[in-house]
């Protein structure tokens, strides 16, 4: 028997139960555009122009997509051109920017804080061919800020880049540059730059492929050993490293090409002049200046702050593009025009294999589709034909020949779910969807070719993904301890659910659990096992249509005793035979598969790996035996070493996409893998392996993930910069559980603490010192601001004993003033300096009128008797925040204040209605019952406003129920319109240590 393997991987010169399964989640996106004149937009042609960016499709010329710099996006083809002259004349190239450059994909839209931008890819390289279709992968990327002065120096900088090279790296085939890369993050963008597409005048440019016969080679052998030296570090310290200079960045460089607007900072003003606002009985009234001491050494340098929160501002900005730019051209990014990669082609079957004659984006399954957020505005606008489907994972082709008649191919290709994706410690475990962290869905399609007859397809699905339930493991050490969090009740639950949405897709699930039964692993090794019999015993889900088999894999293959692998695919062969595969030929389906292999490790990586590679050989086996290719079938694939050797690199290589997109570097044990056999380099290569796991994952990880997170729509973009200064990541679904509970410390802090009689006006989520005449906040906690007709009340919500542990109560018949401006405690990130976003009240009182109770009640004491901590310090007195109301005629301080912050994000509004009301008429969520006919519901629309709106509507309505009730004294002057901390005066507090660890952060991480 001969055998040859042909292996297409050339770079592309174009410089341009699962037959039942209904996707979850509104998986099928189904786009209301005109299906008739529909076609999938391939490459393109960009041109800039004094609006903002002309796309024009090169195989249909009449596709136009039109991205201003206003926003506003119009997507134009012949049918509308009429309609659209206008728009069209608009865009013309003037005569200094007729070049244009090829753009292989529109691959997303996005805002950071200072533009939006536009995501391309600029080259990418072919993969091979599934059912005729070219597979490619994304090898650079571009942002391209919708800014007309930073969107010219970009589109110039792309057109200055030389053209790519006609062929990959010389050895290694498969290898994507995600795996060949030896660089540091800047230099990845950086070699992405030198790879993009060059120039291409307005002549239609043909795509230039060819395929070549070397055989597929190990993807480790090419990668150096610097890979995983720099990758966790800052490009501004990466390029201390670096030999030759500085590193590029790949994007416009941060002095002159980005305009210097962003959000200036108001400190307030230089003078003694501050606005007050006066009222009468009967209305808020008009401000008036009145002269107010603000108590700072010097007045502040107001351009000088700007220009340094801008730059602050802009660095961050500029770090999150290059860490975008990265994961977009070097994590295994692949796309096809014809070819819908986010399915299996058994869900094809089900669905019709012609559904993708019309764009891809109306038939993508969004649990595959890795850009699928960052298309959302196109879609929004009816362009389907420009959204072009991305899924994060591993393609190869390769065809083989084990008989002079029988030529075959096989294709791996591994889709990774974007509903819980993320990086290694960063993401453990199911989130509350029942969605796991790295799940994958592995398809082996065997495609054997007849001269006379259709084509025969048969594909063989497995999926890997995390335990699911709740546990986590922090990244601390080479071996941390998983902790399992949450009750058993909860676990189970998810588990179940985790459990049921899998087995709606693929039918019988054989659950293979690869993780060590004794030490730490057995910790959650042991709790999924308990877990799943109790989803079985609880009959939350079908006994008959799940089996758990446990498999110590270090156990049993220790001594490198890797055969033992073999042993176990022999234990499964029962299981094998009644899953089957799916097995078609034009419109004859012959058989489908019944079941799927649900593997997992700790990781889903290295174990997993080679377990799934077994079963695949043996299935590909199975399946050459079925088509009459194979002869041999007792003798198995080694009766052919060539093709035994194929299929070893495929999933070999397939294991090295995974684990870098997942853990950052090649996967573990993969000598075994390539070769079927262990050896002392394999260990060595693993040991560091696993140290450069813990580099990335304790100094770099953080900030990927928060960064995918935002790609995936987890997060804003201030939970980006976020993460640069906290260095850590929060979860996809924070958000959520934060107003969840701040919702219930609402409820319970009105509960408790309000009088009964009272009607609740407002209550909100502050940050309070809970001490008097301090603004120094000791620490972060949540407090909860109420405002009812009689009084304002301060409760310190403690959320792990969900209670109240002591509050503050007063009268607003007593209240003297209230102060409200800018109050900044957080100098790190420009959003900390921003006044709109930081904002509080200072409430004025006198003294021995203000009740201190604690949570129980058990106790109470007037302010006049309680005695000021010595740890709490008086940064400012009540003199110096409003003295013409702390102050009698003799200079004597009558007045005592406390004071509160507005939260910054999250926040959560709610009022007492009656229950009777349209509660949603305002954006509401529904009412939350109270006794009586009273309830609190929640006031969405003035949830959404910033903190100071916030305030300044706390303060009104303050003033209304105080007139209200007769007191009219003071009215004039009650509310005042001045910082309470600004940025000047936050900075001079700031310590000499603080300051200097901020640059060195910033030096390090920014």
């Amino acid at each position: 028997m001969t055998h040859t393997c042909m292996d297409s991987d050339v770079a592309s010169n174009s410089s341009v139960h699962m037959a039942d399964h209904t996707p979850d989640d509104a998986a099928l996106n189904k786009t209301a555009v005109k299906t008739q004149t529909l076609v999938q937009v391939a490459r393109s042609r960009l041109t800039l122009t004094d609006t903002g960016y002309h796309l024009q499709s090169i195989d249909h010329p009449d596709k136009v997509l039109l991205l201003a710099f206003d926003g506003r996006i119009n997507v134009l083809d012949n049918a509308e051109s009429d309609a659209h002259k206008e728009d069209l004349e608009t865009c013309v190239p003037s005569h200094e920017d007729a070049h244009s450059v090829l753009v292989h994909a529109v691959v997303g839209i996005f805002a950071l804080e200072r533009h939006k931008y536009v995501l391309v890819a600029t080259n990418s390289h072919c993969r091979g061919a599934i059912r005729g279709s070219d597979i490619y992968e994304i090898s650079a990327v571009r942002a391209l800020p919708l800014d007309k002065d930073s969107g010219k120096a970009v589109f110039y900088s792309l057109l200055r880049a030389p053209g790519p090279t006609l062929r990959n790296k010389a050895g290694s085939t498969l290898s994507s540059p995600a795996l060949t890369r030896s660089s540091t993050d800047s230099d990845a963008v950086h070699e992405s730059d030198n790879a993009e597409s060059a120039p291409v005048t307005k002549a239609k440019s043909s795509s230039v492929s060819a395929k070549t016969t070397e055989e597929i080679q190990p993807v480790s052998e090419s990668i150096e050993s610097a890979d995983v030296g720099l990758k966790w570090l800052s490009p501004q310290i990466a390029k201390l490293f670096l030999q030759g200079g500085e590193a590029s960045t790949g994007m416009t460089s941060s002095s002159g090409t980005l305009s210097q607007t962003g959000n200036s900072v108001d400190d307030g003003p230089s003078g003694p002049n501050v606005k007050k606002r006066e009222a009468d009985t009967s209305s808020a009234g008009s401000s008036t200046p009145t002269a107010i001491a603000y108590g700072l050494s010097e007045a502040p340098n107001l351009a000088a702050e700007t220009s340094r929160t801008s730059a602050s501002l802009e660095r961050m900005e500029m770090r999150t593009l290059e860490e975008i730019t990265r994961v977009f051209s070097t994590s295994g990014l692949f796309f096809s025009y014809k070819y819908d990669l986010t399915r299996a082609l058994q869900v094809k079957g089900a669905h019709g294999l012609d559904s993708e004659r019309e764009p891809l984006a109306n038939v993508a399954d969004s649990n595959y589709w890795f850009n699928h957020n960052i298309q959302l505005p196109l879609l929004a606008q009816n362009g389907a034909e420009w959204a072009l489907p991305l899924i994060q994972g591993c393609v190869q082709v390769t065809h083989c020949q084990i008989t002079e008649d029988n030529l075959f191919q096989i294709c791996l290709l591994s889709r990774r779910c974007c509903k819980r994706i993320g990086l290694r410690y960063e993401r453990r475990g199911a989130d509350s969807s029942g969605h796991v962290a790295n799940f994958v869905e592995t398809e082996q399609i065997l495609v054997l070719e007849a001269s006379d007859l259709p084509p025969h397809y048969a594909s063989f699905v497995q999926i890997r993904g995390s335990i699911p339930f709740f546990w986590k493991q922090p990244a601390s050490g080479l071996q941390p301890l998983p902790v399992v969090t949450k009750t058993n009740s909860e676990n189970v639950t998810i588990c179940a659910k985790h459990l049921q949405r899998v087995s709606g897709r693929f039918g019988r699930l054989v659950l293979l659990n690869l993780v060590e039964h004794k030490g730490r692993e057995a910790i959650v090794g042991g709790a999924y096992a308990n877990f799943v019999g109790q989803c079985v015993s609880d009959e939350l889900i079908d006994a008959h249509m799940i089996r758990y088999v446990p498999w110590d894999f270090h156990h049993e293959t220790r001594g490198m005793r890797y055969d033992n692998v073999k042993q176990l695919v022999m234990q499964l062969q029962r299981e094998t035979a009644d899953m089957g595969y799916f097995w078609h030929s034009g419109g004859d389906v012959f058989t489908q598969q019944q079941g799927v292999f649900r593997v997992n490790c700790m990781d889903c990586l290295d174990r997993t790996n080679v377990v799934q590679s077994a079963l695949a050989g043996f299935v590909l086996n199975e399946q050459l035996v079925r088509l009459g290719v194979h002869v041999a079938p007792e003798q198995g694939l080694a009766a052919y070493p060539g093709l035994e050797t194929t299929l070893n690199n495929l999933w070999a290589n397939n294991g090295d996409y995974i684990s870098r997109q997942y853990a950052g570097t090649l996967a573990m044990k993969g000598d075994f893998t390539r070769t079927g056999r262990r050896n002392f380099g394999g260990v060595v290569n693993d040991a560091t392996y696993s140290l450069a796991r813990l580099w990335i994952g304790t100094f770099r990880d953080y900030f990927s993930q928060s960064v995918l997170d935002f790609v995936m729509g987890g997060n804003n973009v201030s939970d980006v910069f976020r993460a640069l200064v906290d260095l850590r990541s929060r979860e996809p679904d924070h958000v959520l559980q934060m107003v969840q509970m701040r919702q219930a410390a609402v409820e319970t802090s009105v509960a408790m603490a309000v009088n009964d009689g009272e009607l609740v006006q407002l209550a909100c989520i502050v940050h309070s010192p809970m001490a008097h005449n301090t603004t120094k906040l000791r620490d972060i906690a949540d407090s909860v601001l109420v405002v009812t007709d009689v009084a304002v009340y301060i409760c310190r919500y403690d959320y792990q004993l969900e209670k109240v542990s002591e509050f503050l109560r007063i009268e607003l018949s007593v209240l003297a003033g209230v102060r409200c401006g800018a109050y900044i405690t957080d100098t790190r990130t420009p959003q900390g300096l921003d006044p709109t976003r930081n904002h509080g009240l200072v409430l004025f009182f006198p003294a021995n009128s203000c009740d201190r109770i604690s949570g129980s009640r058990l106790s109470t004491n007037r302010a006049g008797v309680i005695e000021q901590q010595a740890s709490l310090p008086i940064p400012e007195t009540p003199q110096a925040l409003a003295p013409d109301i702390t102050t009698a005629g003799d200079g004597s301080v009558v007045n005592h204040f406390v004071a509160c912050k507005m939260a910054t994000e999250m926040q959560v509004v709610m009022q007492v209605v009656p229950a009777t009301s349209e509660a949603k008429a305002d954006g509401c969520a529904q009412l939350l019952g109270l006794s009586g006919q009273q309830g609190l519901a929640r006031l969405g629309s003035l949830e959404r406003q910033s903190p100071d709106l916030i305030a300044e509507c706390l303060s009104s309505t303050m003033l209304s129920f105080r007139n209200a009730a007769g007191v009219t004294a003071g009215t004039n002057n009650f509310i005042i319109e001045a910082p309470i901390i600004s940025a000047a005066t936050a900075k001079q507090n700031t310590s000499f240590v603080d300051k200097v660890a901020n640059k060195l952060h910033n030096a390090l991480w920014i």
